[in-house]
This record gives C-alpha cells, structure tokens and sequence, in this order.
C-alpha cells in the first residue's frame, strides 16, 4: 500500500505542476538518458569550445554538493575548463551583486533565485536571455529535451518572454520533526502556529542543550523561510503599489511569533543560524522541530553526518490566522549579459541540466524540475513518502 500510495502522490505532483501556466520553451527532441553520467550524443560537437574557460559562482547548497564531482568530466568531454567558486549564501550573493554591476564580465554562470532577485536583475539587464541558446541546434544537443521541465518551475525562470536561467531545484517550506520523540511523547506534529509554540514550549530542555524549535536567524538567509510565517498570519512584504508595509500588525504578529520562537526555545546564538547551522542542530539530534526549505532533508538524513537518519518526519507548515501559505521558490543557473565566453558557458548550462545529471543529483536528495525523472522510480527514490506527499499538499496552496 505505501508503494501504491507513493506511486500515486508522484502522478498527483507531475499533473499539479505540469498545470502551471508558463511560456513556451523551444524543445528538443527527446533521447533515452543514462544512468551514471551525461550521456555523449553522436551529431552533436561538445568539443567546438576546447581550451576556453569559465568562471561559475555558485552558492554553498546541496545542489552544488551534488553536481561538483561531476564537473571534471564535463572538461574531460569538453575541454572547457571550469573554475567554481562556491561562497557561503550572504557572501555569495554579495559577490554576484558587485560582479554583474561593475559589468566587467569576469563571471559568466552564476546561480540565481528568480523569486528573490529575478525582476531586479532582468530590469537591469544583468541575464542573457536563453532562448535563442535553447532553439539554436549548433548549440543545444539534440537530446536535452527542455520541453522536459516541468511547466510551473520553467515559468519562474521567465520574465517578461525571456528564458533568464535554467531551473536546478525547486523547494517550499516543511516542519521537520522528530518522529521518534513525538510518537514516545504521544503528541502529533502541530496543525497551527498557537500548536507550534506550544509543542516547542513543551519539548525544550535548555539543560540538557536539547532545543524545541530551530530554523534560521541569519539577515538575508531568514528572508525565505520567515515568509511562511508572514504569509500565514496575513501579512505581506509589499502592497499592489509595490510600496514596503512589513510594519503592519499582522506582519509585526508574525515577527514577533519568529523572533519568540527562536529566543525563547531555540539555541542560543540563533540569530547567526544559516541553513547549514540549523539543519546540523537537528541533526545533531538537539531539537525536536526544524522548519525550513524540504530540499535539506538530505542534510539530517545523511548517515554520515546525522545521528537521527530515520527518526525525522515531514509535516505540513503549520497554518495561521490566514490559513496556510507556505512558500514555494526555483534556483536556476544564469548567464550573465556581460559574460564574454557565452558559448561555452551554454554548454555547461545545458550539460549540468541534462536529465541525466539532473537524475543524479535527485537521487542524492536535490529535488529537480525535469518530468522524466520524477516519473522515473530511481528519480523519486531518495525521497521518504511523507516527504513527496507534504510536498504534493504544499504546491497546491503555496505562495
């Protein structure tokens, strides 16, 4: 029954977003994938670039643990050397900023959160669009299928008819719990935020360096996972006229629900807390609850780093005076306008998209935005049931 549960959970979550409206993306045809590595099609000259050289900044994410091993075989295949630069979240959007504002064109591919950054950088002509790549067969091998990503995540990398990147993991926000501690406890995972803070109340044992509640605290990297909460109990980050009204009293009710939660039954120093801080708390099995991004669940259920692997459960954010919103948000890869090497950046691109790549990084916990591999078994593999269904219930009412 789980099998045919999971099995039916994933078909839900295909027609759920392949229903999402999005532009339409020029497509290749489609070609069998393989298994361990980027397949080399014949036709198709991945060495018409040997000896250029590109600069790809990324952030320190699990998507970028998943795809580096990989990237020696992409210049093994291609020639084309890649320096990677991987920075901690704050510093690495620091440094895209002062990058793609000098212009100077020293980074050619960076990585990219539309829903954060995308109308800013696009106003400002900071992306190359990516159409005329896609559509173009001298540049785009003929097995890359981009008619292959799902509908909903493809239209958050499209602005304004342009393709500004190419989406590499799409997540929303979760309650991770601990299972264990919950069923010797025999309480359920909280429904309501009011349930939240009283399960946190009631699980904390600051003695014992044992914690209710952790997430994030840190400036820019609380941003995302704050919304939720914003959203649930009403409040907004701007109104229609674009104009800032965070100091309204549902906002302010929303802070001030974080900003308790993480002082009175989260560790201390929480305010310095990134996702890699956080999530190593719970895996350190020194908190009952987490919530954050589901696409860290690798993280705490990673055997070699994690002493609670199997002991976390997957809930629904708990809801709000005004329902419940989680957010919902795609990181891509980009290339920057100003980028002299864009040819061979569009191979790394396309080659690090590829079904093939992107099944493996999914495999490692990444959740990706290709249809194929969602419908492949081992593509959907590294993901426990209740973490699929939380996700399937979270895009139908995410914001």
């Amino acid at each position: 029954m789980r099998i045919v549960k999971s099995l039916l959970v994933l078909v839900l979550l295909l027609g759920l977003l392949a229903g999402c409206a999005a532009p339409p993306v020029p497509a290749a045809p489609e070609a069998e994938t393989g298994a361990d590595a980027a397949a080399v099609p014949e036709g198709f000259d991945w060495r018409a670039y040997e000896g250029e050289e590109i600069r790809f900044l990324a952030n320190k994410h699990p998507w970028t643990d998943a795809i580096e091993e990989y990237l020696p075989q992409f210049e093994e295949e291609t020639g084309i050397t890649v320096n990677l630069e991987v920075l901690p979240e704050d510093q690495f959007r620091q440094k895209v900023l002062v990058e793609l504002t000098t212009g100077a064109g020293t980074v050619d591919v960076f990585m990219s959160m539309p829903p954060q950054e995308g109308l800013k950088f696009h106003s400002a002509g900071w992306y190359e669009p990516l159409q005329d790549y896609i559509a173009n067969p001298n540049l785009t091998s003929p097995d890359y299928d981009a008619g292959d990503f799902l509908a909903g995540v493809m239209g958050a990398e499209t602005i304004g008819g342009d393709v500004i990147g190419i989406p590499i993991m799409m997540e929303n926000e979760v309650l991770y719990y601990r299972k264990d501690l919950f069923a010797e406890m025999g309480i359920e995972p909280p429904k309501t935020m009011e349930e939240l803070e009283e399960v946190a109340a009631m699980l904390t044992d600051k003695e014992n360096d044992f914690y209710g509640f952790v997430a994030r605290g840190k400036g820019a990297a609380a941003v995302t996972q704050f919304s939720t909460f914003l959203y649930n109990f009403g409040g907004e980050w701007l109104n229609e006229n674009r104009e800032p009204i965070i100091n309204q009293p549902e906002a302010v009710e929303a802070f001030d629900l974080y900003g308790r939660l993480l002082r009175e039954y989260g560790p201390p120093g929480s305010t310095n807390n990134h996702w890699y801080e956080a999530s190593g708390i719970l895996a350190q099995g020194k908190a009952a609850m987490y919530t954050d991004a589901n696409s860290l669940f690798s993280v705490v259920e990673n055997p070699e780093s994690s002493t609670v692997v199997g002991n976390i459960g997957y809930a629904m954010m708990p809801e709000g005076p005004a329902g419940n919103h989680p957010y919902v948000s795609v990181w891509g890869i980009s290339m920057a306008s100003s980028s002299q090497n864009k040819e061979p950046s569009w191979y790394l691109m396309q080659w690090l998209t590829s079904k093939d790549i992107v099944k493996n990084a999914q495999m490692k916990g990444v959740p990706g935005g290709r249809r194929s591999v969602w419908e492949d078994p081992d593509g959907a593999s590294a993901f426990p049931a209740d973490w699929v269904e939380t996700f399937v219930q979270s895009n139908e009412i995410a914001y």
